[in-house]
C-alpha cells in the first residue's frame, strides 16, 4: 500500500535546535542534517515562497488539498546552496589553518609527533572578502567543517575517494569544505549564484562528489546508526552542540555612539524602520527591541533581526555598533572609574571596538587619552576609530610588559582595562565576535571541539597573571578592570587573586590592592539570585541571551591624600552625585601637572566636603608647628586670598579683620590647652536651688 499523505506528515522528525532559523523561514521544508544552519537572505525566502505558490495551485489554477500541497513540496523542493566558488576558497584556507589531527596522524605516534610543530607554527592565511556577509558565510562554512572533521576523514576513507580520485589530495581542504556543503544539502546538484565566477577546478571537485554521492550518503548512514544519532548534531560533544543550540535564538546587541548620535536620535530612527520598543526582554520577536538593564546605552534585538542591522544606516554610519553584551560590561564599570580629565590603559585591544566604547561613554569634551596596546592590526585599529568618530585613542605598537611603570606619558593614567587574550570558552556564537569585533579566528579551532587542552590553558594563565601583575605595578593607577571571556577558574578568580596578593606581599604599601564589589548597577532581584554575580566578580554563563564573561574589579587608595580627595570628587562627578554640574576649578582641589604643587582650597571648605574620605580629614585636622602660630594658617582665607591668582582674586571677597582675628584666636586656643582650674566644693546645704516659677492665674 504506498504511503499517503498522513503517514508522511507523521514520520517527519522534530526540528533541530540547530536548525530553527531554517524552520522559521521555511515552515514545512523537511529536517536537514546540515552541520552548521545559517540565516537565509531575503531572496531565498522570497524565491521559497514563489515555489511552494506554484506547488498549490493544479494545472487548473484552483488549490489542492494542504496535504497534498505538503507531499508535492518535499518531493521537489531543492535546498538553496549559500556558497559561491570564492566562499569555498576562502573557507577552505581557513580550514586547512586551523585543522586538527588528521586521522592519520592520531593513528601513527610517528606523523603526530613530526607534524605536531607545523601544527602549533601553522601561519593563518590573509583572507580578502567582498563585504561582511562573504565573511561571516566563509567563516561558518570553516567553522562546520572543523567540527566534522573526522567524520568526514573517515567518510572519505570508507569511500576510497582519494584513491579514486588522487588529483584531489592536495586540495583536501577544498575537498572536506564542499563535502560539508554538499552533504547538508542532501548531495543535491549546485547552482550557481546569480552573477557568480565559476572555477574549472572546483566544477571537478563538485562532480567527483556527486559521482560517489550515494557511497558517501550511506557511509553517513553507517556512523550515524552505528552511534544512535537521529541527526548528525548529535555526534557532537555535548558542550558544542548546546552552544550551536543557544545560538541559533541568541539575540542582536548594540550601543550607541555617543561620538556621533545620541539614545533619542537613534531612538526615533529605529521607530521609523518599524522596529518597536518594548520594556522587557522576555519575548523578543519580529522587529522588537528593548534596553539593556546593565549597560544603559546597548540595545537588545531579536535574532531575526541580524540580516536588517547589518545593512541598516545606523550601522553602516557607526552610529550603532553591533557588539555582545558581554564586551560591554567591561566598560561600562571602566566609566564608573574614571575621573575627570584622567587617562585609561587598555590592553588586548582587538580590533578595537572595546576601546571605541570606552571612549563613547566618556565625555566628549573629556581631555583624557586612552593608550591602546596589543593591536594585532594597528592601521585597522585606525581605521576603525575614525569610522566612529573617535578622538584621543593612541595605539601603541609597544609591548605592554615592556612599559616601565614609572614612564612619564602614563602619568595620568588611573585605570587599566586588560582584555585577556583567553580560551573564548564563554563564547556561544564565535562568527559574530570574528566578524563584529575582529576577534583572532584561532579561537574556532578550540570551540570546534568544545574543551581547551590543560597544557594550552597553563600557558594562557600564566600570561594573564603575568599582564596583571604588571598593571598593579604602575604606581598612579587606582583601579584595574580584569575581563575575561572564559568560564574556567584557572583563568578567572585564581589569576585575580595570586596577582593581588604578590603585588601586596611585594610592595608593602601602605595603602593595599583589594577586590572590589562591582560598580555595575544590577537589581535587587540579580543579587538575590545572584544572576552575574559571584562573591565580588562579575561572571555571566553562556545563555540563549548572552555569551559568558568574567569581570573583576581591582583598586587601591592614593597614597596622596590630596589625590585621593581629589579621586574622590572626580568620581562623584562621573556617578552623577554632584547635581550633574561641572566643578569650578578655582573651587576644588587640582593639581598643577606643570609645577607639581597642589594649590589649596579656596575658603578653606568646599560644597562637597562630605565625600572625602576619612584619611584626608584626618590629615585636613593636623596642626603646624608653634613657630607657625603667628604666620596665616595654610587653610586660612588670607593665606588663599594672597597666594591666589588675580583673577580668582576678582570673585573671593577680601577677608575682614575680624573673621581673620577669630580664626587665629582659635587655633591659638587649641593649639595651648588653658590651666586645669581646681573647681571649688560647696557643701550641698549651702547651694541655692532654684525652684520653677508658679503657673500664672489668669
Amino acid at each position: 500500500m504506498p504511503p499517503t499523505a498522513e503517514s508522511v506528515l507523521l514520520q517527519r522528525k522534530p526540528v533541530s535546535g540547530q536548525n530553527r532559523i531554517t524552520s522559521q523561514f521555511l515552515p514545512h521544508a523537511p529536517p536537514s542534517d546540515r552541520p552548521s544552519s545559517s540565516r537565509y537572505s531575503r531572496c531565498v525566502m522570497r524565491d521559497t515562497v514563489k515555489m511552494r505558490m506554484k506547488m498549490t495551485e493544479d494545472s487548473e489554477g484552483e488549490l489542492v488539498n494542504g496535504s497534498d500541497s505538503d507531499v508535492r513540496f518535499q518531493f521537489f523542493y531543492k535546498e538553496p546552496c549559500l556558497y559561491s566558488h570564492q566562499t569555498y576558497n576562502n573557507a577552505s584556507k581557513i580550514f586547512s589553518a586551523l585543522r586538527h589531527e588528521s586521522l592519520e596522524e592520531r593513528e601513527n605516534p610517528y606523523l603526530k609527533k613530526r607534524n605536531k610543530a607545523a601544527l602549533s607554527e601553522r601561519d593563518i592565511p590573509q583572507v580578502y572578502f567582498s563585504n561582511d556577509q562573504d565573511k561571516r558565510l566563509a567563516f561558518e562554512l570553516a567553522f562546520s567543517t572543523l567540527k566534522y572533521q573526522l567524520l568526514f576523514e573517515e567518510i572519505l576513507q570508507d569511500c576510497a575517494f582519494f584513491s579514486t580520485f588522487p588529483e584531489f589530495v592536495e586540495d583536501s581542504g577544498l575537498v572536506m569544505v564542499m563535502l560539508c556543503d554538499f552533504q547538508g544539502r542532501k548531495f543535491q546538484q549546485r547552482t550557481p549564484l546569480p552573477g557568480e565566477t565559476t572555477l574549472p577546478d572546483l566544477l571537478e571537485i563538485e562532480q567527483s562528489i556527486l559521482e560517489c554521492k550515494t557511497h558517501l550518503n550511506a557511509a553517513l548512514a553507517r556512523h550515524r546508526i552505528k552511534a544512535e544519532a537521529p541527526s548528525l548534531d548529535h555526534l557532537l560533544p555535548d558542550t558544542v552542540r548546546s552552544k550551536e543550540e543557544l545560538r541559533s535564538t541568541m539575540p542582536v546587541y548594540g550601543w550607541v555612539n555617543h561620538r556621533k548620535s545620541n539614545m533619542s536620535e537613534v531612538l526615533d530612527a529605529l521607530k521609523e524602520d518599524h522596529y518597536r520598543l518594548v520594556s522587557s526582554d522576555d519575548a523578543l520577536e519580529g522587529k522588537m527591541f528593548c534596553v539593556d538593564s546593565l549597560c544603559h546605552d546597548v540595545l537588545m534585538f531579536s535574532s531575526e533581526c541580524a540580516n536588517d542591522l547589518v545593512q541598516n544606516y545606523l550601522v553602516t554610519t557607526g552610529k550603532l555598533v553591533l557588539q555582545d553584551k558581554s564586551s560591554s560590561i567591561a566598560p561600562h564599570s571602566v566609566k564608573y572609574l574614571v575621573g575627570e580629565d584622567a587617562d585609561v590603559i587598555h590592553v588586548n585591544v582587538g580590533s578595537g571596538m572595546t576601546t571605541a566604547h570606552i571612549a563613547s561613554l566618556l565625555e566628549a569634551d573629556n581631555h583624557s587619552h586612552i593608550w591602546a596596546f596589543g593591536a594585532k592590526n594597528p592601521t585597522e585599529v585606525r581605521d576603525n576609530m575614525e569610522k566612529l568618530g573617535v578622538k584621543g585613542v593612541k595605539v601603541m605598537t609597544e609591548n605592554f610588559l615592556d612599559i616601565e611603570p614609572d614612564d612619564n606619558r602614563f602619568k595620568n593614567a588611573k585605570v587599566i582595562l586588560i582584555t585577556a587574550d583567553c580560551s573564548k570558552s564563554g563564547i556561544a556564537n564565535p562568527i559574530d565576535f570574528i566578524v563584529n569585533e575582529g576577534e583572532d579566528m584561532k579561537i574556532l579551532k578550540d570551540l570546534s571541539i568544545g574543551d581547551t587542552g590543560l597544557s594550552k590553558l597553563g600557558d594562557l594563565t600564566a600570561k594573564h597573571t603575568e599582564l596583571l601583575k604588571h598593571a598593579l605595578k604602575f604606581s598612579k593607577v587606582q583601579a584595574v578592570v580584569y575581563t575575561t571571556r572564559s568560564i574556567h577558574d584557572v583563568e578567572n578568580e585564581n589569576v585575580v587573586s595570586k596577582a593581588v596578593e604578590y603585588i601586596n606581599l611585594v610592595q608593602q604599601r601602605k595603602y593595599p590592592y583589594r577586590v572590589v564589589p562591582p560598580v555595575i548597577p544590577f537589581s535587587s532581584e540579580a543579587i538575590d539570585n545572584k544572576i552575574g554575580i559571584h562573591g565580588k566578580f562579575i561572571k555571566f554563563r553562556p545563555t540563549e541571551k548572552t555569551s559568558g564573561c568574567f569581570i573583576a574589579v581591582v583598586t587601591r587608595e592614593p597614597e596622596d591624600s590630596k589625590e585621593a580627595a581629589k579621586d574622590v570628587l572626580a568620581r562623584a562627578q562621573a556617578k552623577g552625585l554632584l547635581s550633574g554640574k561641572k566643578r569650578n576649578k578655582t573651587q576644588v582641589i587640582e593639581g598643577d601637572h606643570e609645577n607639581g604643587e597642589a594649590s589649596n582650597l579656596v575658603n578653606g571648605h568646599t560644597k562637597s566636603e562630605k565625600l572625602l574620605t576619612r584619611r584626608s580629614r584626618r590629615s585636613e585636622q593636623k596642626l603646624p608647628p608653634r613657630s607657625a602660630i603667628s604666620a596665616p594658617h595654610a587653610t586660612s582665607p588670607v593665606r588663599s586670598y594672597i597666594h591666589s591668582p588675580l583673577q580668582a582674586r576678582r570673585s573671593v571677597p577680601r577677608p575682614s579683620g575680624i573673621a581673620v582675628g577669630t580664626r587665629l584666636y582659635k587655633d591659638a586656643s587649641k593649639r595651648e590647652p588653658s590651666v586645669r582650674r581646681d573647681k571649688v566644693l560647696v557643701a550641698e546645704h549651702l547651694k541655692i536651688v532654684k525652684h520653677p516659677a508658679p503657673f500664672s492665674q489668669k
